[in-house]
């Protein structure tokens, strides 16, 4: 009964909220007690219940009245997304809600009738002078710091603050010498995966639950393991990936997440830019990016792919998420692609977990369905790193695994694990993370760990190296100063500074020149992408286009065949099998029951058919292999990701490379007199590239040297024709899902 009592106590914080908590029930009782009229005790006693109810929601899920963490999360998306999980919760606080309101409303009637019985405050003035009183020492209480009214006016002025300059306000933080992401300069080093996993914060680990976690406890002793604190400003999953992918908490006013949706351009750094100038292809994967503006925040990032529910077009778990990952591991190994991998686990979520009976095959029962989902997620990741021993990547692949945040709601079970804080495992060799066993970590720390361990040489500069002394002390101290930098930081399409720019006086001539449009994956049919398929080149060659761009990956028994990835093949066409397939298994099943899938003897028999077609390749990087199998290099551009390709490439009659971004940036201030120095003529880009280089890619013209822009369609607003009639003067073309050149022959 005690147990039950103190767990249920430990549900809303420590004991100063709970003193809080009384200081504010009491406030609010007293203030409905001075109102007698019947229509104003309705109104004030609804608000009063509500606000009590928001900062009690507040305490269960993140233990502090309510401030920016509980903003964040106050939109209909991210209510919506996770009501199923919330089902209880939601009836209790309604319960609550209804109860508060009328104890509130007949608060005054209780009062006098309390007051009659036991003749207190016989006297008009005490009458008026106890209300007074009782409010102005709660008030005063409330106000005191992590209070309940010191967390709103903080909340309060952080909403207020608007955009200014960055690089004023990194000054004002002693920030100096910061480098924005078009400044950096990177050499590749080894490849990355992190593993944020929900809420599973140190005490999981403790010995007194190492029953749950075995797998998780033997990486403890074999790796690196380091204690990490949360920061202010990280302490929610969006939080945290903000954090370690900047080095900055995540404070962005009132725009909150909604900040990077539109984002054109970002002067703040982050560890996917880093991996983006090394040619490393970066993926995050988790089961609705869609959440907290996840998705968002990546594309602001200039991620490559962000992998969802939404590609595998039903409801994802964390098993789906590892499996996915393990197959994509194999393929980038294959390809001989530098690569960051992110996982973002869900399935130990507050309050008990998603729970996923396919891992009962796994995992024996346990006393809840949260622990059992605790041992799921354990094993798995214990399963997914006996799957890269056994591949044999671990030793040119850096793992990182961390907790999001700590575990909101009760955590009863954490009891006596010791102080409540995060950690940082890692396979990361100690002396080039550059930390020692006693480093004590914070989160904004993690982006500097992270490249330093996989030994990605970089130029980056993070705000953790400015910061003396205690790091949440300062963060607190200069919320409203790190809210603007975050704010300035970013820049979007509907803010005022951006602006329209005007058309291009080629815009006719653009929209009607087949040499400036290249059909992405084949181009877009019955509204699907990335489809490679023949259908596609033949709807697209009847809409004008005439180059044609195919991902080119290998069977498992070695063919070359047309397809994105074999995860996104497979769930076109609902393949169950073995990935990769066998060439036999890929061309017989059709990509959404109806697109036919082509492997080299169709591509050769396509464009011999068509002789006035050109291939454009992504994905392989093999020019000697590949070019040995089309019918005529002569009308072959292939996008290579090293520098050995590109020079392979060079080597090869009538073969035309076509270096992509990335490498290209490898090459930093040198970059134009290594494309001039090899008689490069093409380049691949992304058209994110465009807005922080526009000198560059006028000089890429004046030496007559074509870019050609992905990433269309990625952005809100941003689609092909956009890309024409407003950027292609700084481009020579575009990777088009969608263009039918009969639709512009008459555009003015």
């Amino acid at each position: 009964m005690v147990e039950s009592i103190d767990s249920f106590l430990h549900l809303f914080g420590s004991r100063f909220e709970y003193f809080q908590l009384t200081a504010l029930i009491l406030f609010l009782t007293t203030l409905n007690i001075l109102f007698k009229n019947k229509v104003s005790r309705i109104v004030i006693s609804f608000l009063s219940a509500l606000y009590l109810i928001l900062q009690i929601t507040s305490l269960y899920f993140v233990k502090k009245f309510i401030g920016y963490s509980f903003f964040v999360h106050l939109n209909t998306r991210d209510i919506t997304s996770m009501v199923g999980i919330y089902v209880f919760p939601i009836i209790i606080i309604t319960a609550f809600l209804i109860l508060a309101y009328f104890l509130f409303y007949k608060s005054n009637k209780l009062y006098f009738k309390v007051n009659k019985s036991f003749r207190i405050a016989s006297s008009k003035s005490f009458k008026i002078l106890a209300p007074v009183i009782i409010l102005s020492s709660c008030f005063y209480l409330m106000s005191s710091k992590g209070g309940a009214f010191y967390r709103n006016y903080e909340l309060f002025s952080m909403l207020k603050i608007s955009s200014s300059n960055f690089e004023d306000n990194l000054a004002k933080l002693g920030v100096k010498d910061y480098v924005s992401p078009d400044k950096l300069i990177v050499e590749p080093g080894k490849n990355v995966i992190v593993i944020s996993l929900e809420s599973f914060e140190s005490g999981f680990l403790h010995e007194q639950n190492a029953e749950l976690t075995p797998n998780l406890q033997k990486l403890k002793t074999d790796w690196n393991f380091y204690s990490m604190s949360e920061n202010t400003g990280a302490g929610w999953t969006s939080g945290s990936l903000y954090a370690f992918m900047t080095g900055f908490p995540a404070f962005f006013g009132s725009e909150s997440n909604s900040i990077f949706q539109g984002s054109y351009h970002s002067d703040i750094n982050s560890i996917v830019e880093v991996f983006n100038k090394a040619n490393y292809e970066t993926t995050f994967i988790t089961a609705d990016a869609q959440f907290s503006g996840t998705e968002d925040m990546l594309n602001a990032f200039n991620i490559d792919f962000v992998l969802d529910k939404t590609q595998f077009e039903e409801k994802v778990k964390d098993k789906d998420l590892f499996d996915l990952s393990k197959n994509m591991v194999n393929e980038k190994v294959k390809n001989d692609q530098p690569f960051a991998l992110f996982i973002s686990t869900l399935d130990t979520h507050f309050p008990d977990g998603i729970y996923d009976e396919r891992m009962e095959q796994f995992v024996p029962k346990r006393k809840s369905n949260y622990n059992f989902m605790i041992s799921a997620v354990d094993y798995m990741v214990g399963d997914f790193i006996s799957f890269l021993e056994n591949e044999n990547l671990l030793e040119n692949t850096v793992i990182y695994i961390f907790p999001d945040h700590l575990k909101m709601g009760d955590a009863a079970f954490l009891k006596g694990t010791g102080k409540r804080e995060l950690y940082l495992l890692t396979n990361a060799k100690q002396q080039t993370t550059g930390l020692s066993d006693s480093s004590k970590l914070n989160q904004i720390d993690l982006p500097k760990v992270i490249l330093n361990g996989a030994s990605v040489k970089n130029n980056a500069v993070f705000f953790t190296d400015y910061v003396k002394g205690d790091k949440n002390e300062f963060i607190e101290e200069n919320l409203n100063l790190l809210t603007a930098t975050n704010i300035s930081g970013f820049k979007r399409l509907e803010s005022q500074d951006f602006e329209i720019p005007e058309q291009s006086v080629h815009y006719k001539s653009y929209c009607n020149d087949t040499s400036r449009f290249i059909a992405h994956a084949g181009g877009m049919i019955d509204n699907n992408s990335y489809t490679n398929s023949i259908e596609a080149l033949d709807l697209n060659y009847s809409n004008g286009f005439r180059l044609f761009e195919l991902d080119i990956i290998e069977t498992k028994d070695g063919y070359y065949v047309a397809a994105h990835d074999w995860e996104s093949w497979s769930r076109y066409t609902k393949y169950s099998g073995e990935l990769p397939a066998s060439l036999k298994d890929f061309k017989n099943n059709l990509l959404f029951g109806q697109f036919t899938p082509i492997a080299m003897e169709e591509i050769n028999q396509w464009f011999k058919s068509h002789p006035d077609c050109i291939l454009i390749t992504d994905k392989v990087n093999d020019p000697k292999k590949f070019s040995s199998q089309f019918i005529d290099n002569n009308r072959l551009i292939m996008e290579l990701f090293s520098e050995e390709a590109v020079m392979e490439a060079k080597e090869i009659d009538g073969l035309i490379a076509m270096p992509t971004q990335g490498l290209i940036e490898s090459f930093g201030d040198n970059k134009l007199n290594w494309l001039i120095e090899h008689d490069i003529k093409y380049i691949a880009i992304s058209r994110r590239f465009i807005g922080a280089n526009k000198s560059f890619l006028e000089e890429l013209i004046n030496q007559g040297i074509k870019a050609y822009a992905f990433h269309l369609n990625f952005d809100a607003g941003i689609d092909e024709n956009y890309a024409v009639k407003y950027e292609m003067d700084y481009i020579y073309g575009i990777y088009a899902d969608k263009w039918n050149f009969g639709d512009y022959k008459t555009v003015d």
